[in-house]
């Protein structure tokens, strides 16, 4: 198993110069606590060290769809549409190689590693999000379920989504799948082509967790409850084998 988080730093390098104070922005987008809320001893971890303001590892470096709201892989817009930071085509393609390009080789080859060790490798994509949409997202209208699981048809087995599934609803929280963020993450040079390499996505909603930006008295239970879900991820592995 292994465990991307890719939203859970608030770290800003020097250097990296915003149009405002950003301390609201981070508020809003980090996936707070994340790589606490997501760990299992049976697998690797790959973190981004750094805010998804500077560099959104998730996004795509060409034909990115969040790009129309200034949300591509450096950020120049806040939630709301407003200027958030001015990034010019030599600060980009640096911004790519400084921190994209290698996070993406660090995640590629903890792929690689593992599959060679492995019949089966899943890739959990380690997600959190608010409970009110924000105004960049296009589901403003719809009531936010307690958790949302990314899905791809290739990559994702239709077993862990039924198993997450009626793990979640037993013990009483409502789920939705691709909805309202969809897909998950899988390493370019292995999507659609390896099928032993399986992925997806868990949004936790953060009004479980917290309160504002601080851990609630439910953080624990919360933990204990992702934890079940990749108890089952690694026993799906372990039959696998």
């Amino acid at each position: 198993m292994l465990l991307h988080i890719p939203h859970s730093s608030t770290v800003i390098p020097t250097g990296i110069i915003f149009l405002k104070d950003i301390e609201e922005d981070i508020a809003r987008m980090t996936d707070w606590y994340t790589d606490e809320l997501y760990f299992h001893p049976s697998s690797e971890i790959i973190k981004f060290n750094y805010s998804r303001l500077v560099c959104d590892v998730e996004r795509f470096i060409d034909n990115e769809p969040m790009e129309k709201y200034g949300h591509g892989i450096a950020y120049v817009n806040d939630s709301y549409g407003q200027p958030l930071r001015t990034v010019s085509d030599d600060e980009r393609l640096s911004i790519i190689n400084q921190y994209y390009k290698p996070h993406h080789t660090r995640l590629n080859q903890s792929s690689n590693q593992l599959l060679s060790y492995f019949e089966t490798v899943v890739i959990v994509d380690c997600h959190s999000f608010s409970d009110t949409p924000l105004p960049h997202e296009i589901d403003t209208g719809i009531a936010r379920p307690d958790f949302c699981l990314g899905i791809d048809e290739f990559h994702t087995p239709s077993i862990l989504v039924e198993l997450f599934t009626s793990y979640l609803t037993e013990l009483g929280y409502t789920v939705a799948i691709n909805n309202p963020f969809s897909g998950t993450l899988v390493p370019l040079h292995h999507y659609h082509k390896t099928t032993e390499l399986k992925s997806i996505m868990i949004e936790v909603n953060r009004k479980l967790y917290l309160d504002g930006t601080h851990k609630n008295e439910h953080f624990t239970s919360i933990k204990s409850v992702i934890t079940g879900l990749l108890n089952i991820v690694d026993h799906y592995e372990s039959e696998t084998l």
